[in-house]
């Protein structure tokens, strides 16, 4: 009996970045109709990266693509870095209408809902910018002596001027850029206390940042679902965004950013230095009488591995 086997185009896109082997890495599947969600899973174990996107026709009416993103082990309801590798790949490739020049807008289907993309694509490469869920952030009052302890930070660390937050993702400041750099976190007790609080992951950051004309610096921890440090996390520095103009500068904190023609503001967030992986992320909000109405992520990719996948 001849063992049908199933072909499947797969890239290691780096994002967040123009240079290879920085920012943070995805695998992308352009065409990933006919996987079924075990199949998901397995490529996304044996790629092994943060997060393998799979791109896949929209099954709501009013969507033009979908996108599936999964952790080696798990899937994961928002992805932002996958979301600009994904696009990043689309248009490399000319798929999805995005052969030509020129703006281009879709609307994406997620498990976060339906967000608006805009690729940019002319000569010089290929911009993406990614609308995230408007962040509805509440405040923690602390955190337990064992999530610290996990965390490898001291109370005494912390920026008492600002809250602790939890969204998707536990939010968490730091007073200096230095004591950021020197966690190094039990990462098998971190993903226990995650789990007992329900998060994601922990985003811990300080508004002293590496580059003078950055906003905010991170790190960001998700053990639970197999991603002990993840170098550049949209999902996380997008609601970062919210939380500086929501948080930050009302409390007096000089936060570095500029006016966009279109009335927002842009941050830079910065993550991934840490782990030699450095990326940068245009974080840009929109916001009416103090109040937040819109955040999105943007940035650059760079393919560094095009490659087939088989199945049988």
């Amino acid at each position: 009996m001849e063992v049908i086997m199933k072909t499947l185009r797969i890239k290691h896109v780096d994002a967040f970045t123009s240079k290879p082997f920085a920012g943070n890495a995805a695998g992308v599947v352009v065409e990933a109709d006919g996987l079924s969600d075990q199949e998901m899973q397995s490529i996304a174990r044996e790629k092994n990266l943060p997060e393998t996107a799979f791109v896949l026709k929209p099954t709501v009416q009013n969507a033009d693509l979908q996108i599936r993103w999964f952790t080696p082990a798990a899937e994961v309801p928002l992805c932002g870095h996958a979301t600009i590798a994904s696009f990043h790949a689309l248009a490399e490739d000319g798929l999805a209408g995005l052969k030509p020049e020129g703006q281009h807008y879709f609307r994406l289907q997620t498990k976060s809902g339906v967000l608006n993309v805009k690729v940019e694509k002319n000569f010089a490469g290929t911009s993406v910018e990614f609308e995230l869920p408007l962040p509805k952030f509440r405040v923690k009052s602390q955190l337990t002596a064992a999530f610290l302890k996990s965390l490898d930070l001291k109370s005494s660390q912390m920026e008492k001027k600002l809250p602790i937050v939890a969204e998707l993702h536990l939010y968490v400041p730091v007073k200096s850029l230095a004591a950021l750099k020197n966690l190094k976190p039990d990462f098998r007790s971190l993903g226990e206390e995650l789990k007992k609080v329900k998060y994601i992951g922990v985003c811990v950051f300080s508004v002293e940042t590496v580059e003078k004309n950055s906003s905010v610096h991170s790190r960001f921890f998700a053990p639970a679902v197999g991603i002990d440090e993840d170098p550049v996390t949209g999902s996380a520095n997008g609601p970062l965004g919210a939380y500086l103009h929501q948080f930050a500068i009302p409390a007096g904190f000089k936060i570095p950013s500029r006016t966009l023609a279109d009335g927002r503001t842009e941050f830079i967030g910065e993550q991934g230095d840490e782990v030699g992986r450095p990326g940068r992320v245009k974080i840009r909000v929109a916001a009416k009488r103090k109040v937040v109405q819109s955040v999105s992520i943007a940035g650059e990719a760079v393919t560094v591995l095009d490659s087939t996948l088989h199945l049988k």
